[in-house]
């Protein structure tokens, strides 16, 4: 039996995982047996719930806090309430360690099956305990966390956990229960699947278990490159960032008279300052050529002189606010260099307000677009004195927050230190001020320090949320609401449970209304926001869809800025509905989208890339698509150097190529160079497992074709598709099923491989999905080969238990396998009865597809070879009649083998 199939439609989704059980199928309320954690299975000292534990992880000042924590002993001392009797650091397993347990698949939340396989497998014995975690929200050794866990020992006595962790825990805090923390099976209850559901999402964002690609948008933080914060009428706002820094401005030379007053200045004539600053009121370009007069110098001497430094200060913030106005002008440079840092910081730090808020202002406009700046400034130890002044209130305040923002605009280190000053509390009291641009330069602030961790984890302790999502509202000036839609724009980003309460505070609507109304800027990060709100929340895009995000977004790719925001925000829109889909095709958007493919910017590719990944699973946009011209730019994004963009490149084609041959060849033809690119990505050391799925299921789509399928093959696809096969990559094995169909020659090749014992070990360990596509590289490697079906035997038990699975189609391949394999004689045939693959045969026939239909009929059929007598016995009637069906169809080939399962069963059987 040797069937061609291009197709695999599942339910593979890139925003949130499926709870699988011990056996890796996807677990149901009410039905599935095994290990469930439930609320007995957490024991928090802050008394939190496993729904509510925030942040965990390795305790922070082990070992010490073994000693000396009262929290800590509360849980595993003696009396406490999970005792232990012994404590242990436990790293990932080594290689030498994982090869004790090779072939075996463990699954997330499931230690306990997980040690069981290990020792069932290895002779490994089980260590039952719990895992320690510190709560990372609180204060250092405040508060900790026990979870039920099991795990194994070596013989030495060595501890090794075999559970899939998160890349960050790479070590666990394991204590072994003094009363050997029982676990029992249960049946899963909507509450332990509730549970799980919620810490897989917390603690493995963005797996993917399923078939179906889609890719989620960049769950992206802003802003990576400075912003430019400039002066309008007095107010410090911030303002689009430039595609590149603008070039250096050739300024004329001051006049003479003007010369001459900078000569003066340099002299310290007070006077002169005077005069010098009425002629700089109101004329920036002057005030720009004055800096490069050898001004910096004498007015940083001056802020140190009590008789002059007021005056000095005025002018200093004059030219300096004249620098940040004029592109390509760098005044900060000169005045850094000129000495102003030192007596600057010492104003601030004074008792004279005024002085206080107006140096402020000039040590924002010193670091303006100025990384070297910022990182001078640093040097200084600037950070905690413009902290302090934070509580000053009033101009003070509004300018040190203003400082604040420009120093952190893309300053990973500036933003840490920042955080670690504790300036979010601060901030966070000065988005409730009366005065609109204290508002907007705290939320300005806020938007960039929140990209340290400590100063995410200072939002959760006071009410950073709730203000900036008030400031939301259109009784706020628009932009205040801008800088408050960018601060949420990055607390939304990498952390569901501030993205959950950004949704419960009611944020959704103003986002979508300032996408519509905004300001340029202000609908950008509301895009923003809105794109890692939807990350895999279905409610949260109908929601934004019912509110109207999507033509509002689909407005956004007319603009010269936005599109990457827009377009990711459209891709997590489009996952998982057919019916926002639609509504995003009906947007007009596809040939934007598809000319946004060869972008200059990164992140827009990305996102690209993302909406028609996303888009494709659709039958009818996906030719549309196909049609906008998506092929060839997705075929050179497969060679891009972005590793983000070459695996949703991959996704995008293999949706788009997913049951629909037409495209297939059409993509061929277009771009037969993309065959070789994606043999590149399955065979590269460095991708991730996600990249090699998406391009090992458009290779397999490629394969199913006559044409596509011998260049495939040609480009030597194989040898990387079996390598794939040893690391359980279901797609893998679709590739090897679509490649095996049509040559013996293939077949023979890729059996030398080990591609035989690969398979059959898929179909023992892998997930539901590889199982499938397991049986069916499985049906087509034995179809017309004795000698592999031979060597096959083993695979029976597990291709007639995959024959009661509930999704049909890996019933039918199953049985399209199993039809080859007993073929093979007597003993294989008796045992697939025993394993009771008749009866599964046999009530796979009412619900067999038209596919399917030859594929039971002939394992029937092959069974009966030797065991017409079994089989006769799992036809009752209701069988009979369709098999009756299928000899009075239209199909001659199905009435010829119905006819020859009756002959084979003998004179005794009658339909």
């Amino acid at each position: 039996v040797s069937v061609p199939l291009g197709s695999s439609l599942g339910t593979r989704r890139s925003f949130a995982m499926a709870l699988l059980d011990a056996q890796g199928e996807e677990a149901v309320v009410g039905k599935s047996q095994g290990y469930w954690l439930n609320f007995d299975d957490f024991i928090s000292t802050a008394e939190f719930g496993p729904e509510d534990l925030g942040n965990v992880g390795f305790p922070r000042d082990w070992p010490d806090v073994y000693s000396s924590s009262k929290a800590l002993k509360s849980l595993v001392g003696k009396k406490g309430k999970c005792p232990g009797k012994k404590v242990g650091v436990v790293a990932e397993p080594d290689a030498e360690q994982l090869a004790l347990v090779k072939g075996l698949q463990f699954h997330h939340l499931q230690s306990f099956s997980n040690a069981e396989r290990a020792a069932k497998a290895s002779g490994l014995e089980i260590v039952r305990g719990w895992a320690l975690f510190e709560h990372l929200d609180r204060e250092s050794s405040e508060a900790f966390v026990a979870e039920r866990y099991w795990w194994n020992t070596l013989a030495d006595g060595t501890w090794v956990d075999f559970t899939p962790r998160p890349k960050t825990w790479t070590e666990l805090l394991l204590s072994e229960a003094a009363d050997g923390a029982p676990k029992a099976k249960s049946q899963l209850t909507a509450s332990e699947q509730s549970i799980m559901l919620k810490l897989l999402n917390k603690r493995f964002p963005g797996r993917v278990p399923g078939t179906t690609k889609k890719a989620s948008a960049d769950n992206s933080q802003k802003d990576e490159k400075p912003r430019s914060l400039a002066t309008a009428a007095g107010t410090r706002v911030g303002k689009p960032p430039e595609s590149a820094k603008a070039p250096a401005k050739q300024m004329t030379p001051a006049p003479a008279s003007m010369k001459e007053l900078a000569r003066k200045i340099q002299s310290g004539d007070a006077q002169a300052m005077k005069e010098l600053e009425e002629k700089l009121r109101g004329d920036e370009e002057l005030a720009v050529r004055m800096a490069g007069e050898g001004l910096a110098a004498p007015l940083s001497r001056m802020l140190g002189d009590k008789d002059k430094q007021a005056q000095a200060l005025q002018l200093m913030l004059i030219i300096t606010d004249a620098g940040v106005a004029q592109p390509g002008v760098d005044v900060g440079t000169e005045m850094i260099a000129g000495g102003a840092v030192a007596p600057l910081q010492k104003l601030i730090s004074g008792k004279d307000s005024s002085q206080q808020e107006m140096a402020a202002a000039v040590l924002g406009n010193l670091c303006h677009e100025s990384p070297e700046n910022q990182d001078k400034l640093a040097e200084a130890d600037i950070f905690k004195p413009l902290v302090n002044l934070l509580s000053a209130g009033g101009g003070p305040a509004q300018e040190a927050a203003y400082a604040l923002w420009n120093l952190t605009v893309g300053h990973q280190g500036n933003c840490d230190t920042v955080g670690q000053c504790g300036a979010v509390p601060k901030l966070t009291e000065m988005l409730k001020s009366t005065s609109d641009i204290a508002q907007e330069n705290a939320a300005g602030a806020l938007m960039h320090i929140t990209q340290s961790a400590e100063a995410r984890m200072a939002v959760g302790k006071c009410n950073t949320i709730s203000n900036l999502c008030e400031l939301l509202k259109k009784s706020y000036e628009p932009e205040v609401s801008t800088q408050a839609a960018g601060a949420l724009l990055n607390l939304a980003s990498d952390s569901p449970e501030y993205a959950q309460a950004i949704v419960s505070t009611g944020a959704v609507e103003p986002l979508v209304s300032l996408v519509k109304d905004g300001p340029d800027l202000a609908k950008e990060y509301s895009a923003g926001a809105l794109m890692n709100l939807m990350r895999g929340e279905m409610e949260v895009a109908a929601m934004a869809a019912k509110l109207g995000a999507i033509p509002a977004m689909a407005s956004l790719l007319s603009r010269q800025s936005g599109h990457s925001e827009a377009l990711g925000a459209l891709a997590n829109l489009a996952s998982g509905s057919s019916e926002r889909q639609i509504q995003i095709y009906k947007a007009q958007v596809t040939r934007r989208s598809v000319q946004l493919l060869s972008d200059a910017d990164v992140d827009v590719r990305r996102s690209a890339a993302a909406l028609i990944m996303n888009l494709a699973p659709h039958g009818k946009i996906k030719e549309r698509i196909v049609e906008a011209g998506a092929l060839k730019p997705l075929a050179k994004a497969l060679k891009d150097e972005d590793d983000t963009l070459k695996e949703r490149a991959a996704g995008a084609l293999a949706n788009l190529f997913n049951d629909h041959g037409a495209n297939v060849h059409t993509g061929f033809q277009q771009a037969p160079e993309m065959i070789q690119a994606l043999i590149v990505l399955i065979d590269s050391r460095g991708l991730s497992e996600d990249a090699k799925r998406q391009a090992a299921h458009a290779l397999a789509m490629l394969a199913a074709e006559d044409g596509p399928g011998d260049a495939v093959w040609q480009a030597g696809a194989g040898p990387p598709l079996v390598a794939l096969l040893k690391e359980m990559i279901g797609e893998a094995a679709l590739g090897i099923m679509n490649l095996s169909w049509r040559w013996p020659e293939v077949k023979a090749e890729l059996a030398k491989g080990g591609t035989l014992d690969y398979l059959m070990d898929m179909l023992r360990l892998g997930d539901a999905m590889a199982k499938e596509y397991a049986a069916g590289a499985l049906m087509n490697m034995t179809a017309g080969s004795p000698d592999s079906a031979e060597k096959s035997v083993a695979a029976v038990k597990p291709l007639s238990e995959l024959l009661k699975a509930e999704a049909v189609q890996a019933a039918e391949w199953a049985a399209g396998a199993l039809a080859n394999i007993v073929r093979s004689g007597a003993d294989a045939q008796r045992a697939a009865i025993d394993e009771g693959a008749a009866t599964s045969l046999a009530a796979l026939l009412p619900k067999v597809t038209s596919n399917g239909m030859t594929l039971v009929v002939l394992s029937l059929t092959s069974l009966a070879e030797t065991q017409g007598a079994a089989v006769a016995r799992a036809l009752g009637s209701r069988e009979k009649a369709k098999l009756r069906d299928f000899r009075d169809s239209n199909n001659t080939e199905l009435q010829d083998y119905t006819k020859a399962l009756v002959d084979k069963l003998g004179p005794g059987f009658s339909l």
